[in-house]
């Protein structure tokens, strides 16, 4: 049984490290977000559902960045294909956070803090699937 287990392990070693990367990027992305997000609608006074889209913009930028060069390591220079897809698909993910996050306060009657940090949770399953499945799947390298 743990021979298997530790077969298993080396032959998905790199996948799993990969996910590790992803899940790291993705705190970090969190904190961006947040972060602006809340200087924007906290401090600032902004609209929270412009300064979802401020914040989701600019953590899209931290992500491409991080995720292109240390989570999936593409050896190639940027292209517009690559580019493309990974700003449509963190356009879906921000119109699920939207969604989610609008639903949350307006329909659920919960704090925005709550409905964003469940609008944040349904963004990143969105996101994670499509980027590593469609966007820097092994096969776009």
């Amino acid at each position: 049984m743990m021979g298997s287990l530790k077969v298993l392990f080396n032959k998905y070693r790199h996948d799993l490290w990969q996910m590790g990367k992803f899940g790291i990027v993705g705190g970090l992305n969190t904190l961006v977000d947040f972060g602006v997000f809340s200087l924007l609608y906290y401090a600032a006074g902004v609209y929270y559902l412009t300064a979802q889209v401020i914040a989701y913009a600019t953590a899209t930028c931290h992500s491409y960045l991080w995720n292109r060069y240390w989570t999936f390591q593409a050896k190639h220079k940027p292209h517009v294909a690559e580019f493309t897809k990974f700003v449509l698909v963190n356009i879906i993910s921000l119109g699920v956070s939207l969604v989610v996050l609008f639903l949350g306060r307006e329909q659920a009657g919960l704090s925005t803090l709550i409905s964003k940090i469940i609008a944040t949770f349904f963004a990143m399953v969105v996101n994670f699937s499509l980027n590593r499945f469609w966007v820097f799947r092994v096969g776009n390298r």
